[in-house]
């Protein structure tokens, strides 16, 4: 065997030696793809004290609603408003439930009506409101729409406790920013699957309480993830 057979042969087992070198790191990005594939909806947050996990599929919705909301007279006790006739406050929404707790997550945007491609005023940017990084609450939703962020409304034995204000822009005072000055929601992964569809998780703590600002109550160590499918209207 001279010397030229000697180097075709080192050179082969030598891509045979990298390619079994590669096929286990190949191996485990594969594994971990198809694991993030059967993750499925989930919350956990901690309020006085109670640690509350809920895995079960989230209840999907839209909103939209005036943005700019301004009062224009009140009739027999009843507000009448108007807000910006170009522009929609529009969300959407992530209601999670099970025995006797339940939470309500919404991610809020004004859009103007340009922006949006039909009567129920979906962003022609689908995935605009899943940024990563950090989203501040939005304590005027309900009442004048004017901040982009999260809203957070809790139900069950929780019932009546919130991030946001109450609607009435005649009998309630606005919220001070304060209330949230210690608050904090960052997506910290957003990541399309091999199926297309999207994988979100966030981390999060908020100050909760009724809508006129009492009876503060702190969700700590709040985990979200959700699985986003974008060929569904209501994802």
């Amino acid at each position: 065997m001279n010397y030229k057979k000697l180097s075709v042969i080192a050179i082969i087992l030598f891509f045979f030696v990298a390619c079994k070198k590669e096929s286990p790191i190949k191996e485990s990005i594969d594994e971990k793809n198809n694991s993030l594939e059967l993750l499925g909806d989930s919350i956990s947050y901690i309020i006085e004290g109670q640690k509350i996990i809920l895995n079960d599929k989230a209840v999907r919705s839209m909103l939209n609603a005036k943005a700019n909301r301004k009062l224009d007279s009140v009739v027999n006790y009843v507000e009448y408003s108007s807000g910006d006739q170009d522009a929609v406050m529009f969300g959407r929404t992530f209601k999670f439930s099970g025995g006797k707790n339940g939470i309500t997550i919404m991610f809020l945007k004004r859009y103007t009506k340009n922006e949006t491609n039909n009567a129920f005023f979906v962003p022609l940017n689908k995935l605009d409101l899943f940024s990563i990084g950090e989203h501040r609450y939005a304590i005027d939703f309900s009442k004048t729409n004017t901040q982009n962020g999260i809203a957070i409304e809790l139900s069950g034995n929780y019932y009546g406790f919130q991030t946001f204000s109450y609607s009435s822009l005649l009998y309630f005072a606005p919220l001070k920013a304060e209330l949230q000055s210690q608050s904090k929601f960052e997506i910290t992964n957003f990541q399309m699957l091999k199926s297309g569809k999207y994988l979100l998780e966030a981390k999060f703590n908020a100050s909760v309480y009724h809508g006129d600002g009492s009876n503060i109550k702190k969700i700590e160590n709040g985990y979200l993830r959700l699985r986003l499918d974008t060929e569904s209207l209501y994802f």
